[in-house]
């Protein structure tokens, strides 16, 4: 039976090629497209899981409430730690600390590597990374000593084993190699080695490790047992009570502290806190990428079932003929079934080939490295058979159904031909997937046009044509001598001008503690502060507000001046800025009485995400991180060569590492240039597998309708008539399917646009030009099989049976 069950799905499929075809192409798109979002889904929800204790260990993290103004800080100070291993239930605790950008002599070459973290001798206590060389209690327990990451090994050394015991020359200082470990990938640990944090520690000032408020260490704890986080939290809430507040009290900060026990898996999705080790994820996008994978799968289903029901009668007499031999509606059922499952086995086939395909494309859009490999994963086989029999018996259910319920008096006589399925039926599952289509369209069109305008917002800052030099870090001498090189660079024409400054816009600024003048008197407050020279503001194209800028002829500036910039003078409720008195406290300058001299116009220092916060610029010419050059849009190349010739004659040991403005800060946009791209993709083959299923059905209802056309014909109807008769059906369907996702993509747009503090409105012609192009791509596709029935000989027409 089941053979011969299989003989009559082959020939059914090879006898109906052209729906045949629609079927399998729908379907394996949609398979194919689903199978790449489950891989970046997937992808993105293993953050952490290759670590075995990942359940028990958290990350300390805190919020510091001063003058009304909350701050939420993935870094803690350095006694959190001590005070950690203190409590009951922490088996292990460790610290890590970023370090700048280093510079690796090695064998005559010159090297940059950007992910060097310091880490204590606990850290291999808690992570369990595999250490391929080297004691893992011992390896970080003195200064000046590194563990590499075995790629990191191989790229200095060639191996595990010739990198044991040798030494690289860093930045700062040098380094002997204790360790090497294997990357478990997928962490926002994403470190390329680590240096030991006791090389660090006799450098800092007097005091720092009962410093409260000196917040540059990431704290982790592993719990004695994974149940144990509730507990953890309530010590933390004892330890801010008991003696943190305390001492914020005791120094005199009006400030309220509080910590929050952060598990370990919620990092990689946890956007509340600020200077962070890595960038996070969006989980909101592996919410909307999961619900675009099942309404791919439905829209694929639909076109199954759409024109298995319309093509029903076609094979009426068959089931008619198996009920009067003694088939039950048990085996017609379970025969139509098997055919649907055979037609998704095949589909499925051709999903593996398209995924082998178009992998290398997805990892360029994704950033990520996916293989072929899951095809051997177990789990994965398992899913896509599971997959293979839901899809088949939920999309072949009705079809399977609706056969098997036909009478075999009714459907053997010649005079009386079935229904061909629900019509209703048949609308409502247009309508459906052309409603999804359209809230794709929608959303496409929304986060394309709210990405075009926050490339071109206007920031308060000309971000365009400024290139930025990254000025290594730990050499002073290099440092005291950037006034020559920007001198230098100065006599080249195409230079307009020359700064240096410490940080930039789209980076996290430093919050510093200042007393301001309020009301005749100095109270304390915090703000975000930029460390600048005097050229700063004019290289930036920044406008003054009121005031003026730093002066190098006035002397008083360095010690006694600083600008502002309207958010601050509105914060702090300055009507008249110009001449208040602000003190500043700086490791630099110690406390200093300072006026404010300018009030430059509101600029973004960070992404569009965020309004303007205030921010207060402090003239420091010696802290310099990066070399700001203004050059003309003409000749450029020759520009950038030009620097790099006078950068290798004034440091000749550093490489000089650049970029430009305008590219770094839109940079901050990439996760949702990212979206866009892969949404559009997917929107267009959601647009696709629907026309597939219209361009099914508008072929079967003209094959349906061929005698009728043929007399209108006969009669002096026209072809465009007649095209319009077989079109305006479905042309209907998709204006109520634009009724019906309008609302809910209104609904989910909004929701999305939230995350900006400037955004785009929700205007009228986002839904009339995404029903627009939803219309005529139908209609496109339907007039194809509309037209060529029209064009039919009316004799021909008239005789078909």
């Amino acid at each position: 039976m089941l053979q011969s069950y299989f003989k009559i799905a082959i020939r059914n499929l090879l006898r109906n090629k052209v729906y045949t075809a629609i079927n399998i192409t729908g379907l394996a798109i949609g398979v194919a497209a689903c199978m790449l979002i489950f891989l970046y889904v997937k992808d993105e929800l293993s953050y952490e899981s290759n670590f075995s204790k990942a359940d028990r260990i958290v990350r300390v993290a805190g919020n510091i409430v001063f003058d009304g103004h909350k701050d939420a800080f993935a870094v803690t100070a350095p006694p959190m730690l001590s005070a950690v291993r203190e409590f009951a239930n922490v088996a292990h605790a460790t610290q890590l600390a970023n370090t700048d950008k280093q510079t690796i002599w090695h064998k005559g070459q010159v090297f940059t590597e950007e992910n060097l973290l310091f880490a204590d001798s606990a850290f291999f206590s808690v992570f369990d990374y595999e250490l391929l060389a080297g004691p893992p209690a011992t390896a970080l327990d003195a200064p000046r000593k590194i563990v590499l990451t075995e790629k990191l090994a191989q790229k200095y050394f060639g191996s595990v084993e010739a990198a044991m015991g040798q030494t690289l020359k860093l930045s700062r200082d040098s380094y002997v190699i204790t360790g090497v470990y294997r990357d478990k990938g997928h962490s926002h640990i994403a470190a390329s080695g680590l240096l030991s944090l006791a090389t660090i520690e006799p450098n800092l000032p007097e005091g720092a490790q009962d410093q409260w408020f000196n917040l540059n260490r990431y704290t982790y704890a592993l719990l004695t047992s994974n149940n144990q986080l509730a507990a953890f939290q309530d010590q933390l809430n004892v330890l801010a009570a008991n003696k943190v507040n305390p001492w914020i009290k005791s120094n005199k900060i009006n400030a309220v502290a509080s910590f929050i026990a952060q598990p370990l898996k919620d990092i990689h999705f946890d956007t509340r806190f600020e200077h962070d080790l890595t960038p996070q994820g969006n989980i909101s996008y592996v919410y909307i990428f999961g619900a675009v994978a099942v309404f791919l799968l439905l829209i694929a289903s639909i076109n199954y079932m759409n024109l298995a029901t319309a093509r029903s009668a076609k094979r009426a007499k068959e089931v008619g003929l198996r009920k009067v031999v003694g088939a039950d509606r048990g085996q017609i059922i379970c025969q139509f079934l098997g055919e649907s499952v055979l037609l998704t086995f095949i589909a499925m086939m051709l999903a593996l080939a398209l995924v082998q395909i178009f992998i290398p494309s997805f990892n360029l859009l994704t950033d990520k490295q996916f293989s072929s490999d899951f095809f051997l994963n177990r789990e994965f086989m398992a899913a896509l058979l599971a997959i293979v029999l839901l899809i088949g018996v939920v999309a072949g259910s009705y079809p399977a159904f609706f056969l098997s319920s036909f009478k075999p008096a009714d459907v053997l006589k010649s005079d009386k031909q079935p229904r061909s399925g629900s019509a209703t039926m048949r609308k409502a599952l247009v309508i459906l997937q052309f409603s999804i289509s359209l809230i794709m369209i929608i959303g496409t069109i929304v986060v394309f046009t709210q990405m075009r305008f926050l490339k071109n917002a206007d920031l308060g800052f000309a971000k365009e044509q400024i290139m930025v030099v990254d000025i290594p870090v730990g050499d002073t001498t290099l440092i005291n001598r950037l006034s020559v090189i920007n001198q230098k660079l100065l006599q080249n024409p195409s230079i307009s001008n020359v700064s240096n400054s410490y940080s930039i816009p789209g980076q996290p600024l430093s919050r510093a503690l200042i007393l301001a003048e309020q009301n005749g008197k100095m109270e304390e407050k915090t703000i975000d502060v930029m460390f600048v020279d005097y050229d700063f503001i004019p290289v930036m194209g920044i406008e003054m507000a009121a005031g003026r800028n730093y002066n190098r002829n006035m002397h008083t500036d360095l010690n006694g001046g600083v600008i502002i910039n309207e958010a601050a003078a509105r914060w702090l409720g300055w009507k008249d800025p110009i001449g208040k008195k602000v003190v500043l406290s700086t490791s630099a300058l110690g406390d200093s009485q300072a006026k404010v001299l300018g009030v430059v116009k509101d600029f973004n220092v960070s992404s569009l995400h965020a309004e303007v916060q205030p921010v207060l610029l402090q003239l420091t010419p010696q802290s310099a991180g990066y070399l700001l050059a203004r050059i003309s849009p003409e000749n450029q190349p020759a520009t950038i060569q030009f620097v790099e010739e006078q950068w290798s004659q004034f440091d000749p040991k550093h490489p000089m590492e650049y970029f430009f403005m305008d590219e770094f800060f839109d940079r901050q946009y990439r996760a949702e240039e990212k979206m866009l791209t892969v949404f559009g993709y997917f929107s267009g083959l959601t647009i696709l597998i629907a026309c597939l299923g219209l361009f099914g059905l508008a072929a079967f209802t003209a094959e349906q309708r061929t005698k009728e056309i043929g007399i209108r014909k006969v009669l002096g109807s026209s072809t465009g008539s007649i095209v319009l008769l077989l079109s305006k059906d479905f042309a209907l369907l998709v204006l109520v399917a634009v009724v019906l996702a309008s609302p809910i993509a209104w609904y989910g747009m909004s929701h999305w646009l939230q995350d900006y503090a400037y955004r785009i409105n929700l205007s009228w012609w986002i839904f009339a030009l995404a029903a627009l192009l939803a219309l005529l791509i139908a209609m496109a596709t339907v007039s194809f099989q509309a037209l060529k029935a029209a064009m039919l000989d009316p004799v021909k027409a008239i005789r078909a049976q």
